[in-house]
């Protein structure tokens, strides 16, 4: 649910490219797209995010005002005090609220008169017609043409703002007169739904990212950025989060909190409990990504006083182990995180364990003498992150697939919630856990951005979205609707 109620909530994200295009004194904007691909949305998120409330025409030619505000309950929070109004009703000279015009049962040629009044009358009035195509069914094209010059030049003296949106994305007839043209997309990736806005032209200003990904979530707006990396070095949870995380049970029966609520509702309540958790990187994802997205449960359990082993994987570097963990390493009682490194490095305070390379047997024997004296101390439930590498090593030297299914066997007989991270490279590895794993997420990019899917249960896609808080970042996701 949107939280109206807080202050400091904004509503939508547009791409900065389009904002920077938003910003000038006087333009004209079409956006296009089939039928739902989120153009009403759009209009109305531009008209809050640019704090537009007064001296604005809406003109609706599809749907009622009152429908508007029935389907966007943001509308009222932002725009509460404008007005509803049909286009016979006038406004006085004085009033320079935001009015939502009813324009379905209307002629073209009433429209225009508005409209051009509208222009002549008020001082840069930002005009959004919803949609232009209504208009155009009903006059030749060399008639609307006409109107549509009328309408640049007016445009222009008046130092206005209009948005026309239109459902016919193959008609570039009006292309050349207006300032700025975008499109709203839709399709499929692995049979998830993927929305996309391509900004094709925006007159005066630099296009330096041509289309990204977006969500209609609450019926808002709201694009991806590009994700850089160093955002999710900086990883560290908020006080309110371990303020909730104080009202849940140490380890639930049945299911263990992700720290996702969209997670959570999804899974039926959190993590099955001593359950198997894959986490899939794709090929470019940086291993920081998932550093970054397990930072919650972790929080979780040392912050209930349960224990955490962290068998770090494939590419991860000892600095970011650092810096992620460490702030967990002080915590009481002593010993509740331990670090089980791969390479020779200095321990960090007492949690720290780091032996020198040896084989892979080896290897598996300090883990599991490690997970035993874990759970001796603590007797609680003990979250396991183990990475790929060592399950891979167990491959290679003890019967392929069996030195897998001993090592996650143990692990699972030891712990409440057993995560294992790999690459999708890892393709033995990825077949078996893909065959018993309780939930199997996937953390990928498309087109510059970071999501995150549900293979086991299948779910659509969620957005990985690094918020910046005073002086640190905190990882949320949000669905893509």
């Amino acid at each position: 649910m949107l939280d109206l109620g807080n202050k400091n909530f904004t509503i939508g994200n547009i791409p900065d490219d389009l904002v920077n295009f938003l910003k000038q004194d006087t333009y004209s904007l079409i956006i296009k797209g089939f039928a739902g691909t989120g153009k009403t949305t759009l209009a109305l998120t531009i008209l809050h995010q640019m704090q537009i409330k007064t001296n604005c025409l809406y003109i609706s030619t599809r749907i009622s005002p009152d429908q508007l505000f029935q389907y966007y309950p943001w509308l009222e929070e932002s725009f509460g005090g404008s007005r509803k109004t049909k286009l016979t009703e006038s406004t006085s000279d004085s009033d320079s609220s935001l009015v939502f015009v009813d324009a379905r049962l209307d002629e073209p040629g009433s429209l225009f008169e508005r409209i051009t009044n509208e222009l002549m009358d008020v001082k840069a009035p930002t005009i959004i017609i919803d949609t232009w195509d209504a208009i155009g069914f009903f006059m030749d094209k060399e008639a609307l043409m006409n109107n549509a010059r009328v309408l640049q030049t007016w445009r222009e003296r008046a130092g206005a703002k209009l948005i026309f949106v239109t459902e016919s994305p193959d008609d570039s007839t009006f292309d050349f007169l207006a300032d700025g043209v975008i499109e709203l997309k839709q399709g499929y990736h692995n049979n998830r739904k993927v929305r996309e806005i391509f900004l094709s032209k925006l007159r005066g200003s630099r296009i330096n990212r041509p289309s990204c990904i977006f969500s209609l979530n609450d019926g808002i707006f709201r694009s991806y950025d590009h994700y850089k990396p160093k955002e999710f070095s900086n990883i560290t949870v908020s006080k309110d989060f371990l303020s909730q995380a104080d009202h849940d049970t140490s380890v639930k029966k049945s299911h263990i909190p992700s720290g996702y609520g969209e997670l959570d509702k999804l899974f039926g309540g959190g993590f099955p409990s001593n359950g198997i958790v894959t986490l899939e990187l794709d090929t470019h994802v940086n291993t920081r990504v998932a550093m970054a997205f397990l930072d919650k449960i972790i929080a979780s359990f040392v912050h209930r006083g349960n224990p955490v082993a962290f068998q770090p994987f494939e590419g991860v570097e000892q600095e970011h182990i650092d810096q992620l963990l460490k702030p967990y390493l002080g915590s009481k009682p002593k010993g509740t995180i331990e670090i089980l490194s791969n390479a020779s490095k200095a321990r960090i305070a007492d949690y720290l364990s780091s032996p020198k390379y040896i084989e892979s047997k080896k290897r598996l024997q300090y883990f599991q003498s490690a997970i035993r004296r874990l759970k001796a101390r603590h007797k609680k439930g003990l979250l396991s992150i183990v990475g790929s590498d060592m399950a891979t090593g167990l491959a290679n030297t003890e019967n392929g697939r069996r030195g897998i299914e001993n090592l996650v066997s143990f692990v699972k007989s030891n712990s409440a919630l057993s995560v294992f991270v790999l690459r999708q490279s890892k393709d033995s590895l990825l077949e078996y856990l893909s065959e018993i794993s309780d939930i199997h997420l996937k953390i990928l990019e498309i087109n510059g951005s970071l999501f995150l899917q549900s293979e086991i249960p299948w779910s659509h896609l969620y957005a990985i979205v690094s918020k910046s808080h005073t002086g640190h970042n905190e990882i949320s996701i949000e669905p893509i609707v």
